[in-house]
């Protein structure tokens, strides 16, 4: 068999948010409790949320499928997941710590399933740009519904996506 050539994209970004560590926590581990629950119906609690927790998700086939694994989690300080796709192998890792302003939090991305034959410069430099986008979304969107709980503000899912963009990104999907 023909070994692929793959390597690791590492990205991070800082971003200080308004809000508290233990919104940050709690929000990350009700993510991860209602996930499993819909999956598998199967029940945990916030003490089960530890290192060498591993879960599967599934969204619409078996095409989807993701398994979760925990490599370290330290409540208020660090959460640590590696996270297995058809498409994706990836690490995400956030620390975080509490300034003036609200809750600094780093999140540190590695993604291992990058196969230098499918891309050339120009389509992995505009994928990590993709990416580091995508990444401050989910910070700021993580900030956006705590926000909302703290105010009691039931969400609504108004997010139109502009066609290029999704084009563009459906492409990216088929390089990477």
């Amino acid at each position: 068999l023909p070994k692929i050539l793959c390597y690791n994209i590492y990205m991070k970004i800082t971003r200080t948010l308004e809000i508290t560590t233990e919104e940050f926590y709690d929000h990350l581990e009700q993510g991860i409790i209602e996930s499993i629950k819909k999956t598998s119906s199967k029940i945990i609690k916030k003490a089960d949320i530890k290192k060498g927790l591993k879960y599967s998700t599934t969204e619409h086939d078996v095409y989807t499928k993701t398994s979760v694994k925990i490599l370290d989690y330290q409540r208020g300080n660090h959460y640590k997941a590696r996270i297995n796709s058809i498409m994706d192998n990836i690490i995400i890792e956030y620390s975080t710590r509490e300034v003036d302003k609200g809750l600094e939090v780093e999140f540190d991305q590695i993604i291992e399933s990058f196969e230098k034959k499918k891309t050339n410069f120009l389509m992995r430099e505009f994928s990590k740009a993709v990416y580091l986008g995508r990444m401050t979304d989910t910070l700021y969107d993580m900030q956006t519904k705590i926000h909302n709980q703290r105010n009691n503000i039931k969400e609504t899912k108004i997010k139109k996506e502009n066609k290029l963009l999704k084009h563009i990104q459906s492409k990216i999907k088929e390089t990477v």
